[in-house]
């Protein structure tokens, strides 16, 4: 029994000193361009979208230049080759995710919202920073640190770019050089520092210039970024290395995620957490616990406070009643940074949500455009068939049908539907199906 306590003593001390092992993931697109390119202008019009929702320690654009006279050179060339780029403009996520052309879903930003969000609360292992940044000499230097304990890193590639800003009224961050290093790291605690010089150029304005660096695998996918460009006073983050879109059996009625974490990456502050359900069936309960056993009821506040650079993590704690889709958020808030939201969807298999029935459907319902709507927009359809007699049906966040938008005809491709919102609905969040069929609802927010 001595031992069998020791070892429960030292089970439970392990899991309250329990650190992360990756961090946040910092997403770099690439915009690969020309500056007399009409579709690289929209592309980059849809890029301000994720940039006024994100700070520059989740996200950030370089643009990459062709055919653009001294903003065009052999290094930024090699890009173009290196990423097999053809057509432009082409946008490309941590170098993996690539948004091509500048046709629907692009000015109003969405492609990119959903290409940013395949990685905006994912994980990192390597924790990467600057520690000297010189505009005038070029010097540019920092560590790049494994937090993993099982990863190996071989034969990738510290890809160095130099920008610069409002180069004209139109032209901004554009690449302005390119440096390499070859990067080889094994085990939690190795590291990479990391030394270069850029050459600059007395053309260019010192004032406007800042640095990245991003380690590249050799399968172009690049596992983490770090740039030079200021970071706000109050920071939080969430990361973790699971799926945010949970599915499990019908028959499960308890579910406990894997945990995710909390950094405060900023300076310290008081917080408040709490679980929003979006929709949801009826007898389902969203709670969460700490991993050092302390459970919460999800709809309720409950204080947190962390210190710099401090960290916490947390897991789901639900009862599912029935079968169903639940769309819902781990909410943190303070006065400095506001709302900050982590988005969950939990589908149980077999329900119109599920990938599989998605698959099997005749049509797949598309963006909105505008979101939010403020009082006629167009809903985006694509049917593999000629279909009549059917509608688009709007709910709201108790599930109660509110208005029926009738299609008296779908063509083979893409359809656009006029939605005009009913005068009598007021502002909120609601959701859009297909009027008889499994296929999954989507959000849309009325703002009048």
């Amino acid at each position: 029994m001595k031992y069998i306590s020791l070892l429960l003593a030292l089970l439970l001390a392990s899991m309250l000193f329990a650190e992360p092992e990756y961090v946040p993931y910092t997403t770099m697109a690439e915009h690969l361009g020309s500056s007399t390119c009409g579709g690289c202008a929209v592309a980059w019009q849809g890029l301000q979208v994720p940039l006024a929702q994100t700070h520059n320690g989740e996200f950030f654009v370089a643009k990459l230049y062709t055919q653009s006279g001294d903003l065009t050179t052999d290094a930024v060339l090699d890009r173009f080759n290196y990423y097999e780029v053809i057509g432009i403009p082409a946008v490309i996520f941590n170098g993996k995710t690539r948004v091509n052309g500048s046709g629907d879903g692009i000015a109003d930003g969405s492609m990119y919202n959903s290409a940013l969000n395949q990685y905006r609360y994912s994980s990192s292992p390597l924790q990467m920073s600057v520690s000297n940044f010189s505009a005038t000499s070029g010097e540019f230097s920092g560590e790049i640190l494994m937090v993993s304990p099982t990863l190996n890193i071989v034969d990738a590639k510290v890809v160095y770019y130099l920008l610069e800003d409002n180069i004209t009224a139109s032209e901004t961050h554009v690449v302005r050089s390119i440096l390499y290093d070859d990067l080889n790291l094994s085990g939690n605690g190795s590291n990479f520092g990391f030394n270069k010089t850029f050459s600059i150029s007395p053309a260019w304005n010192a004032a406007n210039l800042w640095a990245v660096a991003s380690v590249q695998l050799v399968d172009k996918a690049i596992l983490q970024n770090v740039s030079t460009l200021p970071l706000p006073t109050y920071n939080l983050r969430a990361a973790m290395d699971w799926n945010m879109n949970i599915m499990q059996a019908p028959t499960l009625e308890n579910y406990n995620s894997p945990p995710f974490w909390l950094f405060n990456m900023g300076t310290s502050d008081n917080y408040t957490t709490r679980i929003v359900v979006d929709s949801a069936p009826a007898g389902w309960y969203f709670n969460y616990c700490d991993e050092e056993g302390n459970c919460y009821v999800g709809d309720m506040d409950v204080p947190l406070s962390l210190s710099a650079r401090e960290t916490k993590s947390f897991h789901l704690n639900m009862l599912i009643g029935s079968p169903g889709v639940a769309y819902f958020r781990f909410v943190v808030s303070s006065p400095n940074i506001g709302s900050y939201s982590i988005p969950f969807r939990y589908v149980t298999e077999g329900t119109a949500n599920s990938d599989d029935t998605l698959i099997a459907q005749p049509f797949r319902l598309g963006n909105i455009y505008p979101n939010p709507v403020k009082q006629n927009a167009e809903i985006m359809l694509n049917s593999n068939k000629s279909m009549s007699g059917t509608g688009i049906d709007i709910f709201n966040l108790k599930g109660q049908m509110v208005q029926s938008v009738p299609i008296h005809k779908l063509n083979p491709g893409e359809n656009r539907i006029a939605f005009s919102a009913d005068k009598s609905l007021p502002n909120g969040v609601y959701f859009y199906k297909i009027s008889g069929t499994e296929t999954p609802a989507r959000k849309f927010i009325l703002m009048k």
